[in-house]
This record gives structure tokens, sequence and C-alpha cells, in this order.
């Protein structure tokens, strides 16, 4: 059995420029996260378009073209003339396998029952962005062994949880706990808002 979790929000912004689906399929999820580009116009609309265009290709099959459906988000996402640049994480998840790809600075973190977490997305590329039409997508996969928790993450909670509170959180905690203590870590202390857009998709296999 495969539990999802999920968590969205705007930081320091009125508009959340973070997306995520998440699909179950037969024997698992797909899920897709994107972190739209600060600094200039139509970062929302970028990560809502490469989201929705990866997931609609990676849906296609058990075996879907991982190359030909990032490149064609990509590429979507280039054609928009309101879209501007964003990160992608997408992956496919079953009961004892993970696989996916991305570009950018959002993360994927795998921990399976006692072994020290690993870092899926430690090889990707941050430029150039989701949205050029030259993005380069660096692929993982690993096979999982019960129970395991995968958690994709956009900058926002890694950036300011910490990687060391990211990782000892998820260790030790599950479910809605592991997202209310990263909440907790990544919040100012004064305002209690969020100092980026912080997004959490967590996945839970026993």
């Amino acid at each position: 059995m495969i539990r999802a979790y999920t968590f969205s929000a705007a930081g320091g912004h009125a508009v959340n420029e973070d997306m995520f689906l998440v699909c179950e399929v037969p024997g698992g999820y797909v899920v897709g996260l994107a972190d739209g580009q600060g600094g200039r116009a139509g970062g929302a609309r970028a990560a809502r378009l490469a989201c929705q265009v990866a997931l609609e290709e990676l849906m296609r099959g058990p075996e879907p073209d991982w190359a030909g459906a990032l490149a064609r988000a990509d590429n979507a996402v280039a054609a928009d003339s309101t879209a501007g640049f964003t990160t992608l994480v997408a992956l496919r998840a079953t009961a004892g396998h993970v696989t996916g790809s991305s570009c950018g600075d959002s993360a994927a973190v795998v921990v399976c029952g006692d072994a020290a977490p690993q870092v899926l997305t430690s090889w990707q590329f941050k430029n150039p962005p989701v949205g050029s039409g030259e993005a380069t997508f660096v692929p993982f996969a690993l096979e999982l062994v019960a129970p395991w928790k995968l958690l994709i993450v956009s900058d926002g909670v890694w950036k300011y949880a910490t990687w060391e509170r990211v990782w000892d959180s998820t260790a030790r905690l599950s479910g809605e706990e592991l997202l209310e203590e990263l909440r907790a870590a990544a919040r100012l202390h004064a305002t209690g808002e969020f100092q980026d857009d912080f997004t959490v998709v967590l996945l839970e296999g026993e």
C-alpha cells in the first residue's frame, strides 16, 4: 500500500508559483512538482504547464518515454508566450521501485527502513531551466525496500527547513506529522509565514 500526503503554500508573495500533481496509476503514483522561477513574469504559468504536460505523457503507459515526455514539457513551456521558467521533478513510484527525472533545484529524497536518506536528484542541472527549450533532465531510479518514504519538495522546503532537518524529520516521522515538522522548521519565527513558496509531496510505502 502507498499513501500520499501533500501541502503547498505561497511564501513571500501573494501568488504561489509552485505546482504539483499527484495521480494514482495501477500499482502506484505518478508525481510532478515544479517551482516557477522568481524574478520574472510567468513562473506560475510555467510550473503549471510543465506539470500538466509531463504527467499527461507519463500516464500513457507503464513504461513511459521519460526523455520524450519531459522534452515535450520543456518545449510546451517555451512555446507559451505567457510562461516563464521553472524547475521540474517527475517520477513514477510503485511498491518496489521509483524512477524519474529532474531539472532545477527542486528535490526528491527517499528513506528505506533504517537506511540513511538518499537524495535522488543530487546530479540534476539547474540551467538551462525548463521553458528554455534546452532543459537537461537527469534520470534517477532506485529499488524501494519497505517501509519507505519518498519526499518531493520545492527549494522553499530544503533551503529554509535545512537539509539536516529534512533528513532528520523524514527518518523519524511519517504522514502529517512529518509535513507539520517541516512547515514549522521553514516558517519565520516572528510572523509564522513562509519565506518562499513551500511545497511537499510525501509518498509512503509499506
